[in-house]
Order: structure tokens, then sequence, then C-alpha cells
């Protein structure tokens, strides 16, 4: 087993693979008496589309959650959840664009539970009764996202956004999707995915490595495999124009709102990597628009918003950064947007100090069992390894480089989207 020391914040992730892919990664802290274990498997909503070899398969969209909840059914009238609710363990799962992710958490037996986790997820129990009757519990669940407008106003802008990119489809998949689904897809994406070198495993908190670790291997050297099948998701070319700069639309929310999305190639970058150019931008947008600037301070003091929001996210080719403001005042908002927008700068003094205060949450972020654990599966994801010199990272930040960033920075390509109460 492999010890990966973290520079400059005295912390160790350990790690190890198995003989058939699946890869470990444990952090241990002794202070706490709670385990978190996650295992993440890459394949998301946005994988409709695939191909295997020279053969091309088509799936409907919502597969990926589908398949989410009916892995939980581990035999005939027995689900992983039975287990956990005896282990006194808590059980969880969620699906995103790119990946699905599985969890147990508790305060005793984590290797008994870790151990179920892989064996539930790793299951190959599907029956058409169960994807039947599992299609009225999805059904629901995507209507109730069809009524939700914070869900449908996400996804109406990624719309707006997008041409051609799967990101623009909900990850429920809408409730003809869901009537769409077969056996025959389930076992498809199971089988093709499903594989241990597509997927990993995270524990953090109380619990000894090298006894999980143990357990992990003996486990997996029990079950066979077939030989993974490196499947490759097909995605269309997508333009760099937005799909529409402007739409307005009345929806089932309180007050009105006003959502603004850029979208930027990722190679108009010259000189800085994925890594790189999240943490540039989130300094850059942290104090142009975080809860300490003046511009958004100076909107709620005016009272010209209620609230202000941003979220900013990689999507295959392009960085997208999504604006949602809280306001009545559509022409004198825009305005102002454009104006920062378009003169968008950050002082050194604000610089430096909000780097620092980003080094400070890192070495606080190692307190938190849950946060660990997802800071892991986001270096994963994004980077496939572990950032083991992220402090020196951000401490090697430098305003010059900032600079540079801001040059090469094209937030021309905007798309607006006003939503209206329906009242």
């Amino acid at each position: 087993m492999k010890e990966i020391k973290l520079k400059g914040l005295d912390e160790t992730i350990y790690t190890d693979e198995c003989s058939n892919g699946l890869k470990v990664y444990m952090w241990v802290n002794k202070k706490v008496n709670t385990f978190y274990g996650t295992l993440s498997v890459k394949y998301g909503s946005i994988y409709n589309k695939f191909k295997v070899g020279n053969k091309t398969y088509e799936t409907p969209k919502g597969v990926a959650h589908f398949l989410e909840h009916v892995k939980f059914n581990e035999g005939k009238d027995v689900t992983a959840h039975d287990f956990f609710f005896k282990m006194g363990a808590d059980t969880n799962a969620f699906t995103t664009f790119n990946y699905t992710n599985y969890q147990v958490m508790g305060s005793d037996n984590p290797k008994d539970n870790i151990i179920h986790l892989l064996d539930f997820v790793q299951n190959g129990y599907f029956t058409k009764s169960i994807v039947n009757n599992e299609k009225g519990i999805i059904t629901e669940e995507a209507k109730m996202g069809e009524d939700d407008p914070y869900n449908v106003m996400l996804f109406k802008h990624l719309d707006n956004i997008f041409a051609t990119y799967e990101h623009k489809y909900v990850i429920t998949g809408t409730p003809k999707d869901v009537k769409d689904i077969t056996l025959e897809n389930i076992k498809l994406v199971f089988n093709t995915f499903y594989h241990p070198e597509n997927m990993f495993l995270v524990v953090t908190g109380n619990f000894n490595p090298y006894e999980i670790m143990e357990a992990v291997r003996e486990n997996q050297d029990k079950k066979e495999f077939k030989p993974f099948k490196s499947p490759v998701r097909v995605r269309e070319k997508e333009s760099k124009k937005v799909n529409k700069e402007y739409e307005e639309v009345n929806i089932n929310v309180t007050n009105k709102k006003i959502k603004i999305g850029i979208k930027i190639p990722k190679n108009s970058f010259k000189n800085f990597d994925d890594l790189h150019k999240r943490l540039y931008l989130s300094l850059l947008l942290k104090a142009n628009f975080g809860n300490t600037s003046d511009f958004k301070n100076e909107l709620l003091e005016k009272e010209l918003i209620s609230n202000m929001s941003y979220m900013y996210e990689i999507f295959d080719d392009y960085l997208v950064i999504m604006f949602t403001i809280d306001s009545d005042y559509t022409k004198e908002i825009l305005d102002r947007f454009k104006k920062v927008l378009d003169n968008i700068f950050i002082e050194e003094n604000t610089f430096n100090r909000m780097k620092k205060a980003n080094i400070a949450s890192l070495i606080l972020e190692y307190e938190d069992v849950e946060l660990v654990n997802t800071s892991i599966q986001s270096d994963i994801l994004q980077y496939d390894h572990i950032l083991a010199d992220i402090k020196e990272i951000y401490e090697n930040l430098n305003y010059d480089e900032m600079q540079k960033f801001i040059k090469e920075l094209n937030l021309k390509e905007r798309s607006i989207l006003i939503l209206n109460p329906l009242n």
C-alpha cells in the first residue's frame, strides 16, 4: 500500500489497487468516531450514447439514474437498506452528469459495511418486475423535477447554453424517458460500466486502513469479472456560440429571477490547465461577485437585488459560469453586470487576501470526514490522481499569472434567461 503525503498539510492518503483494477483511497482521522465510504462509478447521465469497439449503443435518457435506484435490490425481497439498517449505518446514492456515487456512513463495523457496499453495487441482480415496479417511483420523481422551479430553470438555462451537449437534459430523464427504459438497457449499462476498472472506493474517518484494504482485496479476489470493455462516450460537436442568447419564461417562482450564463471554450486558455482555470476563476468570481464583494453589497444596499449566487463548472470542452439573481430590475441589473463583466479585474491585495483565506480553508477541510471524502473524489474524477501538492499550488498562485488569466478570459458569449412569476 502506498502512502501519499499531502505537502504542508501533515495528512496522509493511503492508496492501493486490487488485481481487478479497483482503486482504493483512504484517509484516517482517529479523532472522530465515524467512517464514510463511497464507491464511485464513472458513469453518469451524459453517457446515453457510447461505443464499445466498433459498435455504438444508445439508451434512453435517465438510465444512469434508474440504475442507481434499482441497484439497491440484492435479491428477491432483499435490499441493501435491510443490511445497513441492521448494522446501524446509513446508505444513500446519487447520480450526476459524469458519475454515480454510492455511500455508507456509520460509527461501527466499518469493514463489514464497506464490504457490503462493494457487494451490493457489484451485484448484477435485475428482474423485469423490479424494473417495472421502479418505473412508477422514478416517474413520480421526474414529475416532481418538472414541478420544481429551481430544477426547471437550471436545465432551461443549460438548454439555452448548449446546443448538443447532453448536460442540457435532466439527469432523471423525463417521464417518457423513464417509461422507455427496459431491463435490457439496465443490463447493458451495468455490464459495460459497472466494472472495478471503472470504479474507485474512498473511505475516510476512524478505521484501520490495512484491515480495510485486506478485506477489500479478499472480497474482490473472490469475484469474477469479464474483461473491461473500455466504453467510449459518443458526443456531438458543440458550437462556441450559446444556443439561445435571450429568453423570458413564466414559471412558478415567488420572485422574478435573472440568470446569466457565460460559455467559454477551454482551448481559449493557452497557458492554464483545468486546475489553474478553476483556481484563478474561483478567486476572480469571489472578488467580483462573492458575499464580501463591493458589487454585491452595493446591489443589496440599493435594494436592486434580494439575492445573488453563482456557480462555475467545466463541461467537456467548455467552462461555464452561471449567475442567478433575484431582482425586479432586469435592465438595471443586466447593464450593471455587463459593465462588471466587460471590465473584470481583481486588486492585488484582494487577490493575496483571498488566496490566504483559501489556504486556511484547505487546512480546516481536514477536520471533516465527509468533506475530505468529497475532495478525494473530486481529485480522481477531475484529474485522475490525488493533488498531493495542492497547498503548494495555492501558494504559488501569483498576481501576474492572474492578469494573464484575465486577458485570456473571454466573457462575451452570454445567455440571458428571465424567469417571471406566474402571478
